[in-house]
């Protein structure tokens, strides 16, 4: 019995290029691993291809007939232990009418692998068995070679050897032991095109009831980037008029990071992404040069569709794939206690964020005054040393007046740069203190 979900009614060919790497796959018999970020919509690519009456005759033509799906979601079991994954797919086969007769109850010391062996077995030898664990992440962290050693062997008792397997987890899998033979070259799920995109907002708006004009539904693909996670919440904002696709893309950003389940999407795509993969965007977000990058780490982040290209000829990363995630970034690491401010002679500052770090020059007397404000460490300096420090033996006839326009040609020159690595527009970098003197904040 084909599963009924909502993806059965999906354009027939949706994500056309991922649904037909899987399928390919299953038509040469291979098994394969589906991985996708958070709210990237691995689950419903799946969902479709188990559910979906033409997915079958569209890519598999005159072998249509021949293919039966076992859909197992794990994310509904209790724990992840061999035990029970093995049961759930046991207890789906059934549902399936494998085996298609209940035969004498089976001997009480036979084990959960004796009993799904016999179910595999009982499945006519020309029929093509996909099992698909959906949600598999856990089960892939907590089982090793015994259990993946096990599905090869079930695959190889097949007559045929026609037993696939579809793993769905959001990061790639470590070698899968004997089980590794059998895979085809992975599908990664990335954001929508924008034909998917569109036809996901359209059915958006008939489950809220609602309808976007053209120029909101492009403004809501243009910030989220096609990510269908951030495209459902968005449409949901809009539509209960908590977010105004209309205003400008800056504005709507923001509008949409005041919800908490945007920022806590937010937070779990981040989350999924390693320290140095994690660098590489937060060096993007603020526009840094990228420095010792880590290659392959560039490659999984455009490959997941996270880094994009917009100059190819020019090469390099340009960005981050959408400006919605590209402000939770910036917003995400930005920590004004973590700027550090160095004077180093003979006359340079060195300013490092969690973002990165740059270097600048000063004028002689900005330089003395920053060198100062640094050796303080924190303490306010006052007025009048400050002056005997910047201006020596000329500092009697220094004025207050004259110390003040250092102090803003300093922070003209440390201030643009610290707001747009830390993403804080009311940062500065040298704090007035009325009456007293002055204190550096870095």
């Amino acid at each position: 019995m084909v599963p009924i979900y909502k993806e059965a009614s999906f354009r027939p060919d949706y994500r056309q290029a991922q649904v037909g790497q899987i399928m390919a796959a299953l038509y040469k018999l291979r098994s394969i691993a589906v991985t996708g970020l958070a709210g990237m919509g691995k689950s419903n690519v799946v969902r479709f291809i188990v559910s979906h009456p033409q997915v079958r005759p569209r890519y598999l033509k005159d072998r249509a007939d021949d293919y039966t799906f076992v859909h197992v979601d794990c994310a509904g079991l209790a724990g992840s232990d061999e035990a029970e994954i093995l049961s759930e797919i046991a207890a789906h086969l059934h549902r399936e009418g494998f085996p298609a007769e209940a035969g004498p109850p089976p001997p009480i010391h036979r084990t959960i692998r004796h009993l799904l062996r016999d179910q595999i077995l009982s499945v006519d030898a020309r029929l093509n068995l996909v099992l698909v664990l959906d949600y598999f992440d856990e089960p892939a962290r907590e089982l090793g070679r015994p259990f993946f050693n096990y599905l090869f062997h079930l695959r190889n008792v097949r007559p045929r050897g026609n037993l696939s397997y579809v793993f769905v987890t959001r990061r790639p899998m470590g070698h899968l032991h004997e089980l590794q033979e059998l895979l085809d070259d992975g599908c990664t799920i990335g954001p929508l095109s924008y034909r998917d995109a569109l036809d996901s907002i359209r059915r958006d708006e008939a489950r809220l009831g609602c309808a976007l004009d053209p120029e909101q539904r492009d403004g809501l693909i243009a910030c989220t980037g096609g990510h269908p996670g951030f495209m459902k919440n968005g449409a949901e904002l809009a539509c209960s008029g908590k977010v105004d696709l209309s205003a400008l893309a800056t504005e709507s950003t923001r509008q949409l990071l005041r919800s908490e389940k945007v920022r806590n999407l937010c937070e779990e795509l981040w989350n999924d992404l390693t320290p140095a993969e994690q660098t590489i965007l937060v060096h993007a977000a603020r526009h840094l040069p990228q420095k010792s990058v880590d290659a392959g780490c560039v490659a999984y982040l455009e490959r997941n569709g996270l880094l994009v290209r917009k100059d190819m000829g020019q090469g390099g990363v340009d960005g981050i794939f959408c400006p919605l995630f590209e402000t939770f970034v910036r917003q995400a690491t930005s920590t004004g206690s973590a700027i550090r401010i160095t004077a180093v002679f003979p006359n340079r500052v060195h300013v490092e964020t969690p973002a990165g770090e740059e270097w600048t020059t000063l004028p002689p007397r900005v330089f003395a005054a920053l060198l100062a404000l640094t050796e303080a460490q924190g303490q306010v300096v006052p007025t009048d040393g400050l002056i005997h420090r910047v201006y020596g033996d000329e500092a009697a006839g220094a004025t207050n007046a004259a110390l003040s326009q250092l102090i803003k040609r300093l922070r003209g020159a440390l201030d643009p740069r610290v707001r747009r690595m830390i993403d804080d527009p009311g940062y500065t970098c040298v704090e007035t203190i009325r009456d007293v003197g002055y204190r550096l904040n870095g």
